[in-house]
């Protein structure tokens, strides 16, 4: 069980880099973006940074059992995942399915507009997008993961002793 744990942490920590980099890239060559194709990047760079953190924090905890917290990690997982999915949805619905190549004829708010080369731009977000479903695909299997153990140490919010513990 560590050791897919280990394998997930380590898939999420290659995953968040490519992101950082394509991500980061994106709003270092930022020139001229809409409003709304800023938020939406900036909003992607803030999932990837919690992720950071969680991954980070999940690597730790699985390395070394006495800071791993079952609920904590769970809570992590859930945020990171939700965050995810929804980074995944935003920057799929802003891009929308197009060919990087022809970048014509969108309106002047679309999110790959703004830099001076829209192409580039347009093959970097389609690249994270595409990472950010692979990263939401690990957090979801660290979140079972997690639940799984959370579950196995006794997770329950019932204080008292269950049913099979009480004697007759």
């Amino acid at each position: 069980m560590e050791t897919i744990h280990l394998i997930l942490r380590g898939l999420q920590l290659l995953f968040l880099i490519i992101l950082t980099a394509l991500i980061g890239n994106v709003i270092a060559l930022d020139v001229a973006a809409s409003s709304s194709a800023r938020a939406a990047i900036d909003f992607s760079m803030f999932v990837i940074v919690f992720s950071w953190l969680a991954a980070l924090f999940g690597l730790a905890a699985s390395l070394y059992q006495r800071i791993a917290i079952p609920l904590v990690m769970l809570a992590l997982d859930a945020l990171s995942t939700l965050f995810t999915v929804i980074a995944g949805i935003v920057l799929a619905a802003k891009l929308g399915a197009v060919n990087c190549g022809h970048t014509d004829g969108h309106g002047r708010n679309w999110i790959a507009y703004g830099s001076g080369d829209d192409e580039k731009r347009c093959r970097e977000i389609q690249a994270g997008t595409a990472f950010m479903w692979f990263l939401f695909a690990v957090f979801a299997a660290a979140l079972t993961m997690a639940g799984m153990s959370w579950r196995r140490t006794g997770g329950s919010v019932r204080s008292g002793p269950t049913m099979s513990q009480v004697g007759v």
